[in-house]
């Protein structure tokens, strides 16, 4: 017998004489094991991750001996643990409020965004003489790079959380569009066809055939436009004057020459960032790519 998948070893392995006599095969479920080879292999990446890192405040501190002190993992993560609830140099504010303040703006901005998104690139997929015309001044605002909407944002609202809320909508909207456009025009247009024959309604046709058979490209867009936010948010909390958020924390620390807590910020950045798309939108991949039959042993 030749096994050509994981699924038929799996099938391979349970099959017995009192199986096949009962017509069926009993076999155990493999999430447990996808989750703990998944597990392995990001704590082996964070690992190394935090090896590079090391090596290079070694380099810098011992060997190339620079003028102020490179941090280290031990000393930036050690700052955070000990900033959760405690002032920062005067600011009124501490870690976790900060964060807290960062994770409101995305979670505002970023509703708005794959709302429009979601309905803006679903319009312009299905109907393909709207798309040739709608997709231009998507693919302009989508040319603009984060920052470039700062001085936009600034002239539309002044200083402020909105100004920062307006750049992350502005950057996430465009991409989720454009991928859930392509995932909606890469339906076959036979399958199309075939539900309008078998009398599909425009509102059944959306639910039923395109959003499944488009849903890793909308996942896929949710997942690059979320991370698109996190990262610029950051960079307009620090251009913006918000007053409060990892971006003005991180502006704050870096003016008083404080690396180690400005490193302590990186590091929460980069955990918030690692959870949004290893953890949080990989799992969603990965269960919707399963019951479309892309994937297998879920």
């Amino acid at each position: 017998m030749t096994i050509r998948s994981s699924n038929d070893r799996r099938i391979a392995e349970h099959i017995s004489d009192e199986n096949l006599e009962s017509g069926y095969v009993q076999m155990s479920s493999a999430f447990w094991q996808n989750l703990g080879k998944t597990a392995i292999t990001f704590i082996l990446g964070i690992v190394v991750t935090l090896l590079i890192w090391q090596c290079l405040a070694w380099y810098c501190n011992d060997i190339k001996d620079l003028a102020m002190s490179f941090p280290t993992p031990a000393e930036s993560i050690g700052y955070v643990l000990g900033h959760i609830d405690i002032d920062i140099y005067g600011t009124g504010r501490n870690i976790m409020e900060h964060t807290v303040a960062s994770l409101k703006r995305l979670a505002i901005a970023f509703s708005l965004a794959a709302v429009v998104g979601i309905i803006g690139g679903s319009i312009l997929g299905y109907y393909t003489k709207i798309y040739s015309v709608g997709i231009v001044p998507v693919t302009v605002f989508q040319s603009i790079p984060g920052l470039a909407w700062v001085p936009i944002a600034l002239l539309l609202f002044g200083l402020g959380d909105d100004a920062a809320v307006f750049i992350i909508f502005a950057v996430s909207c465009t991409v989720i569009t454009l991928n859930v456009a392509g995932g909606i025009r890469m339906v076959p247009q036979v399958i199309i066809r075939a539900a309008g024959m078998m009398g599909a309604t425009r509102s059944i046709m959306f639910i039923k055939v395109l959003i499944p058979y488009a849903l890793v490209s909308i996942i896929n867009g949710l997942r690059v436009g979320l991370g698109s936010a996190w990262r610029v948010l950051i960079a307009a909390e620090m251009l913006i004057g918000t007053g409060i958020g990892l971006g003005s924390a991180m502006e704050f620390l870096r003016d008083n020459l404080d690396y180690v807590g400005a490193f302590g910020c990186i590091v929460i950045i980069c955990a918030i960032g690692l959870f949004i798309d290893k953890v949080l939108f990989s799992s969603i991949e990965k269960y919707a790519r399963h019951k479309l039959g892309l994937e297998e042993g879920y």
